[in-house]
């Protein structure tokens, strides 16, 4: 059995790497003929018994690597953990005990990045085993902008108005943080038109929530679900595959700009315009 697993942060990978006892390949954005390399192990596969590949920083992968990924490799054979259980498996190695709304907290002022959780959870465990709610809050900083999510949300229901609600994120944060939230967000909604379903019950958003690893309500979110009273567009309904594999061109046609000089808050906000807009920034 193939297992081909996403690495998204430091942590994960070395604890990850504690329990596995099979072969490995790890599979970088550098890695050369990643795809043939990936093809052998497919084909192993059947030879050799099982095979974990490990897949980091995808979103930075060319786009035919990406899309031969996303086309062969199935939403089911990713073996990732929901949210709440990420934060209980990094408190269990620190032997600090917290109730949900603490956990809760953690992943909303670290925006649900693992190496920001586990750096704090690792700091406050020298507080407190127990910390309390009060302690947490005066302990972790808020490291991530619950707008942002909006954000993401409007620009892939192409909404004009994320072009105003951006020029508002980049008063408090780095142009690169919505940029690559977006990124990671098409490669979502890649992986969801690959399927070549648009319709999605609510036991469907829950599984591909958990299996992802992304917050139901980002999942509800991009296929219509109306949450808290508000009316959601299914973007899925919205997109073609082949807008989304040249708005991940663009992605890296505009984080090169950015290596080589660009301002990159001009950069984003022109990204943004395009696809919002369906025009460029003249």
């Amino acid at each position: 059995m193939i297992r081909p697993i996403l690495v998204d942060s430091e942590w994960k990978l070395k604890n990850f790497l504690k329990k596995v006892k099979n072969d490995i390949l790890s599979v970088f954005p550098d890695t050369e003929s990643k795809i043939n390399r990936m093809r052998l192990e497919f084909f192993s596969d059947t030879l050799f018994g099982e095979h974990t590949i490990l897949l980091k920083s995808v979103e930075k992968w060319e786009k035919e690597d990406k899309n031969w990924l996303l086309k062969n490799v199935p939403l089911s054979k990713h073996d990732l953990k929901g949210w709440i259980e990420e934060v209980n498996d990094i408190c269990e190695v620190f032997g600090v005990k917290m109730d949900e709304t603490e956990k809760e907290l953690i992943l909303n002022r670290t925006g649900m990045k693992i190496d920001l959780m586990a750096m704090e959870i690792e700091k406050i465990s020298v507080v407190s085993k127990k910390p309390s709610l009060e302690e947490m809050k005066m302990f972790v900083p808020i490291y991530s902008t619950p707008a942002i999510f909006d954000f993401y949300r409007l620009f892939f229901e192409k909404d004009s108005y994320a072009l105003d609600m951006l020029k508002d994120l980049l008063e408090d944060v780095h142009p690169l943080i919505p940029l690559r939230g977006l990124e990671k967000t098409s490669i979502l909604v890649a992986q969801m038109l690959s399927n070549e379903r648009s319709d999605y019950s609510w036991d469907d958003v829950k599984n591909i929530s958990k299996t992802l690893s992304v917050p139901t309500p980002q999942i509800a979110d991009l296929v219509g679900f109306s949450l808290g009273g508000k009316k959601r567009k299914n973007v899925l309904k919205l997109w073609k595959y082949e807008e989304i594999s040249l708005l991940m061109e663009d992605f890296q046609d505009v984080e090169m700009k950015i290596k080589n000089g660009a301002d990159p808050v001009f950069a984003t906000l022109e990204l943004t315009f395009k696809w919002t807009k369906g025009e460029d920034i003249k």
